[in-house]
């Protein structure tokens, strides 16, 4: 959007604004001098507000620590950055629960973005994409365009809502024909104006589709596309009926597998999602609803099969089953049904199941409404035709106690009944009926309902063969993003992570360090004279000596250090909530493994060493550049007093012992 345009529209003064407490911890935000006291105060002027940041520090983000209390602790944690948007967020929400356009659905709008927030947020923690804490006001306002419009154009845009043109434009489409912008459009300038990590606007501006961005597959950038876009779909899932949902499945697999997730992960993810979804409905008077299990709905459509009858024979006048000709079909062996027939009257019970089996279906029958429900668990049939009137349990009764089964409500219920009237075929369908057989029963008629019945059978069949071939498709997906990205991020030779996942881990535990407050350190770790071995002995026992060293760091290090190759004959090893002196120790216990471990091929032998520089976060850091200048430089004065020992960097001079631990 053209600034000028964007400049138009704000000077209405009807765009969606931060006001209050919220505007004043972002005035406050932009001020170097600002420390976190001040923006204290500002947050219990409003009691709301920090009752809400406690309870966003206190969640599963934050990682298992001592509960939050006071305002000032959960400002301390997240961060001023963090808490600035949050304020945005619930702001803005605050303020726009109502409005003029009738045709806009504000309580669905907040329920559906409040749902995508904690799936931005659950996806981010889960995939490590993005900073979490900031990924929940991303969702929360990714749409905020759409509420904007609402607002600048309460009745324009309420006609633009209500519009279902035949040529299938888009919703998008028809904003900018009537409103010369659109929501998204809308959305990425107000963002921008609020001023959200840049990272997230990218994100934002091609959410809605993905695989129309700029960006390389694969890159963070587009990871975060695809992610942004899974979460709105779980916002509009949580927001759905039942069977609107159960549509929805496919492509919820889908984008979770091109983000790494399998079925089995995403429907874990999910159901987290809308447990914490209804948590923070409650909190922010945002309403919720109850939604199954995602695993729930994927097995409900699992009884679903081919299906399409056949009719065949004539047959004899007898019973309540009228003799007629009936006009063969193609039959076909696949398309027989497995169908259960309920009725207590044996000679009935008898014809109609000749009917069928003329037809090639395979027949079970029951005598009342007891033994079907027993049959039908047991041989999960495709379609049931009952009789309404029986003792002990009859067929509504039967078919009630279907219907509350997983089982049950993907069967096909026939009824057969002489009771035509209104108020009873209305309380046959109300207990679970799908269609009914009027009686004296005619077997074309039969039939005839019976193929009617298996289309939507074969429907049902056909979903659940695309959904099983979706989630095939998206579980190898799934593993082939999880192979490719363990292949990007891990040395080929030594097996150990790459430069790559270095340099985003080391960004990781520098982050959480400053957030938490919590120290950590590195190393760097060289093979001394490691260009005289390749010179003597060619790369090919040089690459074994890479191999042999790394295996020796591996085994001596703690399960909570990281190891990997930067290149070369350089290693790093990043080692969290670890301070100085036990760094050391650690350090030297590596160079000692290494030592101990000397080179072996054939008849060739000769000693190993190594040269670790070690560097403790320390308070004056401002970023993880310097953490690593700082273990570099001790590595090069190790390696200049002759090798084989560890130098840290730390206050005072410096002190070296040969084939030791030395600090400066």
């Amino acid at each position: 959007m053209e600034k000028s345009t964007f400049d138009e529209l704000r000077t209405t003064g009807k765009l969606p604004s931060p006001s209050g407490v919220a505007l004043r911890i972002m005035e406050l935000s932009r001020q170097d001098d600002v420390g976190l006291d001040e923006i204290a105060r500002v947050v219990q002027a409003d009691p709301a507000l920090s009752g809400r940041l406690i309870k966003f520090a206190n969640s599963a983000l934050s990682g298992p620590r001592r509960p939050i209390a006071a305002v000032q602790d959960a400002i301390r944690l997240l961060g001023l950055k963090t808490v600035r948007q949050l304020a945005l967020g619930f702001s803005i929400m605050g303020q726009h629960r109502a409005g003029a356009c009738n045709a806009f659905d504000y309580g669905a709008f907040w329920s559906g973005s409040l749902a995508a927030a904690i799936a931005s947020k659950t996806l981010c923690l889960r995939t490590r994409s993005a900073p979490p804490d900031e990924a929940f006001t991303c969702g929360l306002l990714q749409n905020i365009g759409a509420l904007a419009l609402a607002t600048l154009y309460p009745d324009g845009y309420g006609a633009i809502i209500l519009d279902r043109p035949e040529d299938g434009r888009s919703l998008r489409q028809r904003e900018r024909e009537h409103l010369h912008t659109d929501h998204l459009e809308l959305t990425v300038a107000l963002l921008e104006e609020w001023m959200l990590p840049r990272v997230f606007v990218n994100a934002v501006a091609c959410h809605e589709d993905p695989d129309d961005g700029e960006y390389p597959e694969g890159s963070r950038q587009a990871t975060l596309c695809h992610l942004l876009h899974l979460a709105r779909n779980i916002g509009l899932y949580c927001g759905a009926d039942d069977p609107a949902r159960r549509d929805m499945l496919p492509d919820l697999i889908f984008h979770g597998a091109r983000i790494g997730l399998d079925s089995e992960a995403l429907a874990l993810l999910i159901d987290q999602v809308v447990a914490e979804w209804r948590e923070w409905g409650t909190i922010l008077e945002v309403r919720t609803t109850d939604i199954p299990a995602f695993n729930n709905l994927l097995q409900a459509s699992k009884d679903a099969v081919h299906a399409l009858p056949v009719p065949g024979n004539t047959l004899p006048q007898d019973g309540g089953v009228q003799s007629a000709q009936v006009i063969p079909l193609n039959s076909r062996a696949e398309d027989a049904m497995r169908i259960l027939v309920v009725d207590d009257d044996r000679t009935i019970l008898a014809l109609v199941s000749r009917v069928l089996s003329d037809q090639g279906h395979q027949v079970s029958t029951a005598n009342n409404g007891h033994e079907a429900l027993r049959v039908a668990m047991r041989e999960q049939p495709q379609m049931i035709v009952c009789d309404w009137i029986m003792p002990e349990m009859d067929g509504l009764g039967f078919c009630r106690a279907l219907r509350e089964t997983e089982e049950g409500r993907q069967m096909y219920f026939l009824l057969l009944t002489a009771r035509e009237d209104e108020d009873n075929l209305v309380e046959a369908f109300e207990a679970g009926v799908d269609d009914f057989v009027t009686k004296p029963v005619s077997p074309r008629v039969l039939l005839a309902r019976l193929r009617a019945g298996q289309r939507v059978v074969r429907l049902q069949q056909e979903s659940m063969r695309d959904a099983q071939s979706l989630r095939r498709f998206a579980t190898e997906l799934a593993v082939a993003n999880r192979r490719l990205r363990q292949a990007a991020l891990t040395d080929p030779l030594t097996g150990l992570p790459n430069r790559r996942y270095a340099m985003e881990r080391l960004e990781q535990e520098w982050a959480a360090s400053r957030r938490s407050q919590r120290t950590f350190t590195l190393m760097m770790v060289d093979i001394d004279r490691f260009k005289a071995v390749n010179d003597a002995h060619g790369h090919e026992v040089g690459d074994q000596v890479l191999r042999q060293i790394a295996l020796a760091l591996r085994k001596a290090a703690r399960s909570e250090d990281v190891i990997c190759r930067l290149g070369g004959e350089e290693f790093l090893v990043i080692s969290p909530d670890t301070p100085l002196t036990p760094a050391l120790r650690l350090a030297d216990r590596l160079r000692q493994a290494v030592c101990g471990s000397p080179m072996t091929m054939g008849t060739l032998r000769f000693p190993l060493s190594v040269s670790i520089g070690v560097a403790e976060r320390g308070p004056g850091m401002t970023k993880y550049d310097e953490l690593l200048k700082a273990a570099d430089e001790v590595l090069y004065h190790a390696k200049r007093l002759g090798g084989n020992r560890v130098q840290a960097s730390g206050l005072g001079a410096t002190q070296t012992t040969p084939n030791g631990t030395n600090q400066s």
